[in-house]
């Protein structure tokens, strides 16, 4: 497999993730989801195949610009991205990437059929209008500034944790990144999806390889329990900081979930001595 198609795959999971939390048919919004969920464990088939071998690859890609106004566009911005990929598939006797063109030939025709969509799309519109909810600047601002850092950092713990499930041995250990991995995911579909009501909607920037790749597992976990603290003050003081019961509460189980999270890691770090 080519070098570079780490990195494409990458790019067209984003693409149909955030296509997925964009369109308002929640339906085909979850079609969208599950085709994203093939997309990255093709990347992750592909990451482990590439450290078996030792074959140098990146999470690091360029910057991913959300363009299309109908559902009927968002399935051809998808197509394309799935067209990207084909190309640099190769028919070569692979298992894997049989299995990954048979994915996408599959994917694409669905797509297809969908091309014809007129549904508006108003993901990106900058509405600031949340499910009819009145929120006062202040409630506002703060709900604004969280989502965008959250889904960043919701981004890069995926992104960090796949990094780490693949390079560790330990079963257990495999097993608690594959839970973060899964919490991971659905905060951030969580978020996103306020954010593509709020119309802000937006790829997170990309994570460097500074930040998900670790020298010492046992700092890297260290470290990781201390940011989950940071994220549980964060949605405690966004709970606060926003005038509305159902949004305080949203946040409040986002909040109590960190503890779950901070426990699984610490964990990890007493199997490591």
């Amino acid at each position: 497999m080519q070098k570079r198609l780490f990195t494409t795959v990458h790019e067209g999971w984003l693409k149909l993730l955030f296509a997925s939390f964009a369109v308002e048919d929640r339906a085909w919004g979850e079609k969208l989801y599950d085709y994203a969920e093939i997309l990255y464990r093709h990347l992750r088939f592909i990451e482990t195949l590439y450290v078996q071998k030792k074959i140098e690859y990146s999470y690091e890609r360029p910057a991913i610009q959300l363009a299309f106004t109908t559902e009927g566009e968002a399935a051809m911005y998808c197509d394309e991205a799935l067209a990207r990929i084909g190309l640099q598939l190769v028919e070569n006797g692979d298992p894997l990437a049989k299995r990954m063109l048979n994915d996408l030939k599959f994917i694409r025709a669905e797509l297809h059929r969908a091309f014809g969509r007129n549904a508006k799309v108003t993901a990106f519109d900058k509405s600031l209008r949340f499910d009819g909810i009145e929120l006062d600047k202040a409630s506002l601002d703060a709900l604004v500034l969280f989502l965008f850092e959250e889904s960043y950092k919701e981004y890069e713990l995926i992104v960090i944790y796949s990094y780490a499930q693949t390079v560790v041995d330990d079963k257990r250990l495999g097993e608690i990144f594959q839970i973060l991995i899964d919490e991971s995911k659905f905060h951030l579909k969580s978020f996103a999806l306020m954010m593509a009501k709020l119309g802000i909607l937006a790829v997170p920037r990309m994570v460097t390889r500074e930040i998900y790749r670790f020298d010492s597992l046992k700092k890297f976990l260290a470290d990781g329990i201390e940011e989950e603290k940071m994220a549980k003050e964060q949605c405690r003081a966004l709970a606060e900081a926003v005038a509305n019961e159902t949004l305080q509460q949203f946040f409040d189980f986002i909040n109590f979930q960190e503890d779950y999270h901070i426990t699984l890691m610490e964990e990890a770090l007493e199997r490591i001595g």
